[in-house]
């Protein structure tokens, strides 16, 4: 009954706080789409950027971790006027972050409300007509190899680098979107410039405005460079392994990853019920292998990544007794292939729509949310586009026990990729 409470007064205040959300993208003056969703709980703005293009390169020969690197090294360079953006967001007293995917690109600020639309111009101007110096190529390098130092003692991370390679035969998720500090340093400043121009163009962009902003917040766009040819790019192809073959790897610590190929983007109903499965059994703190494998120590992770085509489903285990947390996980699939009980469901459905409420509710995570769903293909879908009455919880409510076993029968039952982690010996 607690959750149940809890969920209709977070569903009150979410259905006030996007009562202004922009039902459609409109165009930026470069072509771009641009989505502004108005929110009033704190003086805080979200600025992003988001671009679909591949981490590791648009040419033949790939080299992963250039779109973060052609990101970063934007954001670092001295324009021909003005401040480096990184510096000028930090100036105003925002924060600046480049994330990058497989498959796309964000480059995201908060900021104070006040300072929104100078944070738009200026993010605006450095991305539609990229400056790279060697300074900020330098910049850039320094701080992917901190960042990749982190990432290698994460066995999340690392698990799930492995098994998206292994899920995929080529395309942007056979290859890790944040690369070695050693390749990396190898990049020429030419080739990152030509990355950057074909990625970073007006029309290939998605600006995201969140928190609390004037709709003519966008006015302060600039045009940027003039292309009337070049509109978005091409949603990127993505070609799975038919038959994915172990994968063996060194890692700080004992772990074990397994991942499948699952539904497109635009396959709403198999896409939500792949997101309940994995919130109902991964999910922290509530979810029920999450409960069940206190007593093997064990860290635990699941999660459907809804990306074009296909999404793909990932699951992570390491530390504690790998193999006693493997038996209970392979236990819970395989009792998620035949229906919940009708009490059971209902209580993890309500559970599932409060959790992905309590997601979406920062500028930040809104951000993240709109940006996301987006630059993959399908912005209607995305949770909290049209409020609680849009398609994203359209298709929760339609869920029902029969839908979700199949679903879940339908994906997991196929080959898929497994990825064995030895302890490295120091």
């Amino acid at each position: 009954m607690r959750v149940r409470l809890a969920k209709a007064a977070l569903c009150a205040a979410f259905a006030f706080s996007l009562s202004g959300a922009a039902a459609a993208p409109d165009r930026l003056p470069g072509g771009g789409q641009v989505i502004v969703v108005r929110t009033g709980a704190a003086s805080v703005a979200g600025v992003s950027l988001w671009y679909r293009a591949p981490s590791s390169g648009f040419e033949t020969q790939p080299d992963p971790g250039i779109g973060r690197l052609a990101a970063a090294a934007v954001a670092a360079s001295q324009p021909i006027t003005g401040t480096p953006l990184g510096r000028f967001v930090e100036s105003v007293g925002g924060k600046l972050a480049v994330t990058s995917y497989p498959d796309s690109i964000a480059v995201s600020a908060l900021v104070p409300a006040d300072r929104a639309r100078d944070v738009v111009r200026a993010m605006t101007a450095s991305f539609f007509a990229p400056v790279l110096t060697d300074e900020g190529l330098v910049i850039a390098r320094r701080d992917m190899a901190d960042e990749a130092l982190y990432r290698q003692f994460s066995p999340e991370d690392a698990l799930g680098d492995a098994l998206t390679a292994a899920l995929f035969a080529d395309g942007p998720g056979h290859f890790p979107a944040l690369g070695k500090p050693a390749d990396l340093g190898a990049i020429p400043l030419a080739r990152v410039r030509s990355y950057a121009e074909r990625a970073f163009r007006p029309g290939n962009a998605i600006l995201v405005l969140t928190g609390t902003v004037a709709p003519d917040v966008l006015l302060s766009a600039v045009p940027g460079r003039a292309d009337a040819t070049a509109g978005a790019e091409p949603a990127l192809v993505q070609t799975p392994s038919l038959q994915p073959a172990p994968v063996a790897t060194s890692d700080p610590e004992r772990g074990i990853g397994l991942g499948w190929t699952g539904p497109p983007i635009a396959d709403e109903r198999e896409a939500t019920a792949l997101d309940f499965a994995t919130d109902y059994l991964f999910r922290a703190d509530t979810g029920t292998v999450q409960k069940a494998v206190i007593p093997t120590r064990a860290a635990v992770t699941g999660k459907f990544v809804t990306y074009h085509d296909p999404g793909v489903v990932l699951i992570t285990i390491s530390g504690g007794d790998v193999d006693a947390a493997r038996t209970i996980v392979d236990g819970a699939l395989a009792n998620l292939r035949k229906p919940l009980d009708a009490a059971t469901f209902a209580a993890a459905r309500a559970a599932f729509e409060y959790h992905i409420l309590s997601d979406i509710q920062t500028p930040g995570e809104l951000a993240d949310t709109f940006g996301w769903y987006t630059v993959e293909g399908n912005s209607d879908y995305a949770p909290g586009a049209d409020g609680l009455r849009g398609r994203y919880f359209a298709a929760a409510g339609a869920l029902t026990p029969a839908f979700v076993a199949a679903t879940v029968a339908k994906y997991l039952d196929r080959p898929g990729a497994v990825v064995a982690a030895s302890a490295s010996q120091k």
